[in-house]
């Protein structure tokens, strides 16, 4: 018994490790908004604005869970077209597109809905319960959280909303199990760092540091590539251009499958970050300059490799997912 309880003990150390993340990719309503007016299906459509009408099964942080219509309200900064990517024009006679619905409401999640709630024994651990929704976690045989389950519960309530003929709360709760499916393709959301980093992090504050700091640096830099890279027309042309990918029909088999890749691809994503970053990360989040000043000297070349990979699995299996899905439940 001392031995399992000392073992348990351990455990929960690791994930003290874990306490300050964002849990999410950062330019969620850029990129979404390549992948759907990329698709084959026309989603120019205008929906009505609906009001909400939903009982939940879930719980959420109330004071932000917004159920208002939030369209030509949101502000995007993009230096290539003068602030006006991804377009978010004003509902007309109440009525947007759908494809602005799947984008405005792709980045809803991370607005603090997640936040201040009691939802997993672990989530004191690692400082927040967001991180509890929007990660799957696997180091050796730990396994934690419940991205995976955030992404099925809102393809639910999105085939729940189609049902009653509610397009609106169809795309809007859509945009949102978009989120966790792309959150979910972030390796870092799938593990912290190697198994002997994350032991070494109880007790060595330069190492915590790196790993908190290397999950960071990878979220905001889909963000970079899209936005403010020289390599952002190639990165953008690549989202709208890659096919879909054949996936299981079975949309449980599917997130297994994003969840399976994106931990594969941690090793090679790790070693690129802290190879091209060095000291940077024991002591902040390289700034968009860093970003510049590291790319231009070439020492991004490797990480942007394998993230271009990244992206395009990303990019074809949620297309697959959206065409499959709004075939079957949208466009009836």
């Amino acid at each position: 018994m001392l031995e399992k309880n000392h073992f348990l003990f351990f455990l929960l150390s690791i994930f003290l490790t874990l306490s300050s993340f964002l849990f999410s990719w950062s330019g969620h309503e850029s990129y979404t908004y390549l992948v759907v007016k990329s698709l084959s299906m026309n989603l120019d459509k205008l929906v009505e604005i609906r009001p909400y009408t939903y009982k939940e099964t879930r719980i959420y942080n109330t004071k932000y869970y917004y159920t208002d219509d939030f369209a030509g309200q949101r502000k995007f900064f993009d230096p290539m077209n003068d602030g006006k990517f991804p377009p978010d024009p004003a509902p007309v006679d109440g009525k947007l597109p759908a494809w602005q619905i799947l984008t405005i409401y792709a980045q809803f999640p991370d607005f603090g809905m997640d936040e201040e709630l009691n939802l997993s024994p672990l989530q004191s651990l690692i400082g927040n319960s967001q991180g509890v929704r929007h990660m799957r976690y696997k180091l050796g045989l730990i396994e934690a959280f419940e991205g995976d389950k955030s992404f099925l519960y809102f393809v639910d309530m999105s085939k729940e909303a189609f049902a009653k003929g509610d397009e609106y709360w169809g795309y809007r709760f859509l945009s949102y199990a978009l989120h966790y499916m792309e959150d979910l393709f972030q390796p870092y959301h799938e593990t912290p760092g190697t198994f002997w980093e994350v032991v070494r992090s109880l007790m060595d504050k330069k190492t915590k540091n790196l790993l908190n700091n290397a999950h960071y640096t990878y979220d905001n830099y889909l963000a970079y590539l899209i936005h403010y890279s020289k390599h952002s027309e190639e990165v953008r042309n690549l989202i709208i251009n890659t096919p879909k990918r054949r996936i299981p029909s079975n949309y449980e088999a599917v997130i297994n499958e994003v969840m399976m890749y994106g931990y594969s691809r941690f090793p090679e994503v790790h070693k690129h970050i802290k190879a091209a970053m060095g000291d940077i990360l024991i002591e902040r989040i390289p700034t968009i300059d860093d970003y510049k000043k590291l790319e231009a000297e070439g020492k991004l070349d490797e990480l942007y490799k394998v993230t271009k990979e990244i992206i395009v699995v990303m990019t074809g299996t949620i297309k697959a997912f959206l065409e499959s899905y709004l075939t079957t439940y949208a466009h009836k």
